[in-house]
C-alpha cells in the first residue's frame, strides 16, 4: 500500500520532499483540460457503450508507437478505450534537445500527458484540441491516479499513475520500473506532473501497482487487453539507442509488460490479449502501408505538438523530443503484434483459441480444454494443439516458458518443457509451430542461441529437445509435413530460412526467395506456409515497406514470387489448401477488417521470378484482432474464423467454388 512519508530502499531519497528536486514548472492549466475533483475522490464507474479495449504501457507514447494503427482502427469501430500509463516518463526533465535548458521533471511529464490527450482527441474526434475532464482519484488499492475523460466522447479514458522511474538521476540510485518488479526497489516515488490534479507526493510498492492493475481490469472488464512485450528479443549485433542490456527494448517497456501479465493472471478474465513489440521494430523492415502510416503518423504528430498550436501550459502541449515527422524511419515504421497466431482450425469444422489464458474450443459455445495458463498463441497439427505456458517471475532466473501439448483425442495435456530450461534464455522461444504426418509429430520453438529447437514424437513417445543450427529467427516459424518429410520455415533478419528433415536428421539452408528487381525477399512479417498437393509449398508474408502480401510457390531452389497488393493491415497471412488445389489467403486490411482471397495454384506457377498479381480482396464486415484461421472441408467448403474487436468469435463460409464471403456472423 502507499506509504507516507515516502521511504525508499537504502536511504531516504526524498529529503526535503519531491517538490524540492528541480520540479519548478508553472502549474498553469491548459484551457483544453479541466479537472473537477481533488485527489482522494473515488474512481467513477466507466461507461458501457461498447466493448472496452484496455492498454497498459510504460510511457505516454508507447501506445502510439507500438500499438497503432490498432488504437485508431478500434476507435473508428466504436470501441471504448482505457489506456493506463504507469510511469511519469520524465526522462532528463527537458522538453527540448538543448541540454543546457533548465531541468523540469514535472514539466516534461506534463507535456507528455498533454501530447497524449491531443493524440487521442485527434483519433477519436478529429480534433487534437478537444477538451478533456481531468480528476484525481484514489483507487481501492490505495494508489492515487489521474483520470482523464474525453468530454465529447466520454468512453475514452486515460489513467496516469506517474511513477518516477528516473529519480536515480537525482539520487544516484537505480529506480527504474524493472527494479520495482524484481524487488531491488522497495517502492517507487510518484511524480505529480505540473498542473495535474494528481497532487500527492507518495510512494507505491510492487503489490500496490499489481493491485491497481487488477482493480482497473475488474472495473473496465475489457474485451481486449494490449500490453508491451514481456519477452523482447535478444540484441543481435550492436545495441541501438535506448535498448536495455541484452534485450532489444526499453527497460521500462519490459517491466510494464511483466506487471501487466502478472495482473492479467490474477484477474482471470476472458479478454483477448495481445503484446506488442517495442524497439525491435527497427530491426525489421517496415510493414506499414500508406494508410496505416498516415493514421499512426498523424497521432504521433499530434503527440509531438508538431502543429505548433497555441498553448497556455508552460511546459508545452506535446513531447518535443519526438523525431519525426509522422511515424519516422526507426521503430515507428513497423507495428508487430507478438502473439497473432491465436486461432487454430480443428477438423476443418471449428476453431480453438486461448482466451484469458485458457485453451478453449468452440462447439456451439466455448468449452474449456483444461490445462495450464497459456500465452495467447496456439499451433495445431493433426489431433494436437500446442501453446506456451508462462511463469512471469520477479526473479530473472525464475522465468518459465514451457511448451504444452494437448491431445484432442484423449484430452490429456503434456508438458514438453523448454529447450533452454528456465530463466532469461527460456524467454526467447517465441510462438510454437507444429507438423504432423499421421505417424510422426514435430513441435518447434526458437532456440536462444539461434536457429530452432524441435521435439519429435513417434510411436515411442516424445524425444528430447534437439537444436537445429541456423541463424536467429525473427518470429514464429511455420511447419508442414507429409510421408515422413518435414519442412520448417522462418523469417530471419536477411532472408527466409528452411530446415528440412525426417524428424531425425535435419538440414538448413537459406531459401533466397525472389524479391523485386532481382533482390532476395526479406519478409516484413512472420512467414506462414502450407504444402500443396504436388509436394511444393506456398510461403506467405508481408512485403517490406508496404502491407502487400507476397506468395512464394515452389520447392528446392525453384521458386516464384507473386506480389498481391493490399491496402493496409499488420497480420501475417493465413493459408489453407482446398481439395481441388484452391489456395485461400486470409489476413487483415487497413481498416482492421478480414481480407480474404482465393486463388488457383496455377496463378502462382507463372514461371517468372517475381510478378505482380492484382486481384480484388473480399473485405469482411467485422474488425479482427488476431490472424484469421482458414480451412477447407472435404467438399471444398471454405470456413473462416476470427476473434473480433468485441472479443467474440466470428465466422464465415463460402460454398465450393464460390467467392469468399463478405458477411461474417458471431459463431453459433
Amino acid at each position: 500500500m502507499p506509504s507516507r512519508p515516502p521511504q525508499l530502499r537504502r536511504r531516504d531519497l526524498l529529503v526535503g520532499g519531491l517538490a524540492g528536486l528541480a520540479v519548478t514548472a508553472a502549474a498553469a492549466e491548459s484551457t483544453r483540460s479541466v479537472w473537477d475533483a481533488a485527489s482522494g475522490a473515488t474512481f467513477p464507474d466507466p461507461p458501457r457503450t461498447g466493448p472496452v479495449h484496455l492498454q497498459i504501457g510504460a510511457h505516454a507514447d508507447d501506445c502510439l508507437y507500438f500499438l497503432n494503427p490498432r488504437i485508431a482502427r478500434v476507435l473508428e469501430d466504436g470501441a471504448n478505450l482505457c489506456t493506463v500509463v504507469l510511469t511519469a516518463g520524465e526522462a532528463d526533465g527537458r522538453n527540448t534537445w538543448d541540454t543546457a535548458a533548465p531541468v523540469d521533471y514535472a514539466g516534461y511529464a506534463a507535456a507528455r500527458g498533454n501530447g497524449l490527450r491531443r493524440a487521442y482527441a485527434l483519433m477519436a474526434l478529429g480534433d487534437p484540441d478537444a477538451p478533456w475532464d481531468r480528476r484525481g482519484a484514489t483507487l481501492g488499492s490505495g494508489q492515487d491516479v489521474e483520470l482523464c475523460v474525453l468530454r465529447d466522447r466520454p468512453e475514452v479514458h486515460l489513467v496516469f499513475c506517474s511513477l518516477w522511474t528516473n529519480l536515480g538521476r537525482v539520487t544516484g540510485d537505480f529506480t527504474r520500473l524493472l527494479a520495482l518488479w524484481e524487488g531491488r526497489l522497495d517502492a517507487s516515488a510518484v511524480l505529480p506532473p505540473a498542473g495535474s490534479p494528481l497532487a500527492s507526493e507518495s510512494t507505491v510498492d510492487r503489490s500496490t501497482v499489481r493491485a491497481t492493475l487488477v482493480e482497473l481490469l475488474e472495473r473496465y472488464a475489457p474485451a481486449a487487453v494490449n500490453t508491451l512485450d514481456p519477452d523482447p528479443d535478444p540484441v543481435v549485433g550492436a545495441k541501438l539507442g535506448a535498448e536495455q542490456p541484452g534485450f532489444s527494448d526499453h527497460i521500462d517497456h519490459t517491466a510494464a509488460a511483466l506487471f501487466a501479465w502478472d495482473a492479467l493472471a490474477a484477474w482471470g478474465g476472458e479478454a483477448t490479449v495481445e503484446s506488442w513489440r517495442g524497439y525491435y521494430n527497427r530491426r525489421w523492415p517496415g510493414n506499414l502501408g500508406p494508410a496505416d502510416l498516415e493514421a499512426k503518423g498523424g497521432a504521433l504528430d499530434a503527440y509531438a505538438w508538431s502543429d505548433g498550436a497555441g498553448c497556455d501550459h508552460a511546459p508545452g502541449c506535446g513531447d518535443r523530443l519526438i523525431v519525426g515527422p509522422g511515424a519516422g524511419i526507426t521503430y515507428g515504421h513497423g507495428t508487430h503484434p507478438r502473439y497473432t497466431q491465436a486461432l487454430a482450425a480443428v477438423d476443418g469444422a471449428t476453431a480453438a483459441a486461448v482466451r484469458g489464458g485458457r485453451a478453449a474450443i468452440h462447439r456451439g459455445g466455448w468449452e474449456d480444454l483444461g490445462g495450464p495458463v497459456l500465452l495467447p498463441s496456439l499451433a495445431g497439427a493433426g489431433h494436437r494443439l500446442y501453446a506456451v505456458g508462462p511463469v512471469f517471475s520477479r526473479d530473472p532466473d525464475g522465468h518459465v516458458r514451457d511448451l504444452h501439448c494437448l491431445d484432442l483425442e484423449t484430452g490429456a495435456w503434456e508438458n514438453l518443457g523448454n529447450p533452454a530450461g528456465s530463466g532469461g534464455d527460456a524467454r526467447t522461444v517465441g510462438q510454437p509451430a507444429a507438423a504432423d504426418d499421421g505417424t510422426t509429430a514435430v513441435a518447434c520453438l526458437r532456440h536462444p542461441e539461434g536457429g530452432l529447437a524441435v521435439r519429435v514424437r513417434t510411436g515411442a513417445g516424445w524425444g528430447a529437445w534437439a537444436r537445429l543450427d541456423g541463424p536467429a529467427v525473427h518470429e514464429a516459424p511455420a511447419a508442414f509435413g507429409a510421408a515422413g518429410a518435414f519442412t520448417i520455415v522462418a523469417a530471419t533478419p536477411g532472408n527466409t530460412a528452411a530446415w528440412e528433415g525426417d524428424g531425425t536428421t535435419w538440414t538448413h539452408r537459406d531459401l533466397d526467395l525472389p524479391g523485386p528487381d532481382g533482390a532476395v525477399h526479406i519478409p516484413a512479417s512472420a512467414v506462414t506456409a502450407v504444402r500443396a498437393p504436388d509436394g511444393r509449398a506456398v510461403i506467405a508474408s508481408r512485403a517490406a515497406g508496404s502491407s502487400d502480401v507476397v506468395l512464394h510457390f515452389g520447392r528446392g531452389e525453384a521458386w516464384t514470387g507473386t506480389l498481391v497488393p493490399l491496402e493496409g493491415g499488420i497480420l501475417a497471412p493465413s493459408l489453407a489448401i482446398g481439395p481441388d488445389g484452391s489456395l485461400a489467403v486470409a489476413c487483415d486490411d487497413g481498416s482492421g477488417a478480414p481480407a480474404v482471397l482465393v486463388l488457383d495454384l496455377a496463378d502462382l506457377d507463372h514461371g517468372g521470378p517475381y510478378t505482380l498479381l492484382s486481384r480484388p480482396w473480399t473485405r469482411g464486415d467485422v474488425t479482427v484482432l488476431k490472424r484469421p484461421a482458414a480451412a477447407f472441408g472435404a467438399d471444398g467448403t471454405l470456413r473462416l474464423w476470427a476473434l473480433g474487436a468485441d472479443g467474440g468469435l466470428w465466422t464465415a463460409e463460402a460454398a465450393p467454388g464460390a467467392p469468399p464471403p463478405v458477411g461474417w456472423e458471431p459463431a453459433a
